[in-house]
């Protein structure tokens, strides 16, 4: 138990946390297993679960056309990151906490993961018990996603100029 509360205060998301804090976090989190090559979640799937990476490393592709694609539509899926519990011990499917919409990235194992999962009910009553707590977690929160709608941001330019420059050539 102390392991777990100690990787915790390592995660940004509660980072500065007192441990009776984290304890309660603990509690309402559960660890699972994925198996290299394994898909944790698909594009377009409804979710309710955040993921905290503890071990190994996981692929975040997005479908770069409208439609259902299989595994085997090549050249139509684009890996955008990879996410790791070495160093910071990643978090991807935080939207899924603060909203119901359909995943936004396919995420694959890349290596055999240990993750722990925290469900958006869980999370909700958390926030709602402790609000101190959902302040916090909830800051931390909007600061992941802020910095992830920056870099896409950044990407999305890229990819325009680009764009331009090839529309410019023909």
């Amino acid at each position: 138990m102390e392991k777990d509360i100690a990787l915790l205060k390592e995660i940004t998301l509660f980072k500065d946390l007192p441990v009776e804090k984290i304890q309660k976090i603990l509690n309402i989190m559960r660890k699972v297993v994925y198996s290299e090559n394994e898909t944790i979640m698909r594009e377009g799937d409804s979710g309710d679960t955040m993921y905290i990476i503890l071990e190994g490393t996981v692929e975040v592709v997005k479908s770069l056309v409208i439609g259902d694609l299989e595994d085997e539509d090549v050249g139509k899926n684009k890996v955008f990151t990879r996410l790791d519990g070495k160093n910071h011990h990643a978090v991807f499917g935080e939207i899924a906490l603060l909203e119901e919409l359909k995943r936004t990235a396919t995420i694959k194992a890349i290596t055999n993961c240990v993750l722990y999962e925290i469900r958006r009910d869980d999370f909700i009553k958390l926030t709602e018990d402790d609000h101190e707590l959902g302040y916090h977690i909830l800051l931390s929160l909007a600061r992941i996603v802020s910095a992830r709608l920056r870099k896409a941001d950044e990407e999305t330019v890229k990819l325009t100029t680009a764009l331009s420059i090839i529309l410019q050539q023909t």
